[in-house]
């Protein structure tokens, strides 16, 4: 059963790192296979078909991103320090110039996915959304942030603002330009 889970998690890893550098509709189950050394039956007893593997791919970068989010909210910290934490994967990803994070990967694609994967990345956005929203209004009760608006604009606003800095930096394939851009993000939470 072990082997199991581990050739099914490898196969994940691998797909993730297939989708955030390629795209998902950019490979197939032999890059897959190639990628991992591993016969393309083995992805298929796992994952039968495409869609499944992208259902699973999308479930788990949501279950990942929930527990990221439960643990900065069991956290004692402000709610700008989770701002910066939230951050900060973004961040990471786009450092390396060569990755796209995979919910805005799978979102340029999603009218071409399946509707379980769709159903997963909805998820996965909307969660992302509710609990940026909710420490934005946190941060703007206990003084931390002054920024006019509704929350829920704002935390959209940091979202596409995020995702097209990692594009961003994915074409220039020079991530400097940013930290000014990232300071005048979170500056606007006091605008």
């Amino acid at each position: 059963m072990i082997a199991q889970l581990d050739t099914r998690d490898r196969i994940l890893d691998a797909a993730q790192f297939l989708l955030e550098t390629r795209g998902y509709n950019a490979f197939s189950y032999q890059d897959i296979a190639n990628q991992l050394g591993i016969k393309k039956a083995s992805i298929h007893y796992h994952f039968p078909t495409k869609a499944d593997l992208g259902a699973a791919l999308a479930a788990r970068h949501t279950e990942r991103a929930r527990e990221l989010l439960q643990g900065l909210d069991a956290s004692d910290v402000s709610a700008k320090k989770k701002i910066e934490a939230f951050i900060e994967p973004f961040q990471t990803i786009a450092d390396g110039c060569d990755r796209v994070c995979a919910g805005g990967m799978i979102a340029a694609e999603f009218p071409t996915l399946d509707p379980g994967t769709q159903a997963n990345m909805r998820s996965f956005f909307h969660l992302m959304h509710q609990w940026l929203a909710t420490v934005l209004d946190d941060g703007r009760a206990d003084g931390s942030f002054s920024f006019k608006g509704p929350a829920n604009v704002k935390a959209d606003v940091f979202i596409a603002a995020l995702e097209g800095m990692i594009l961003l930096a994915r074409v220039r394939q020079d991530p400097r330009f940013l930290k000014p851009l990232i300071k005048d993000l979170v500056d606007s939470l006091n605008a």
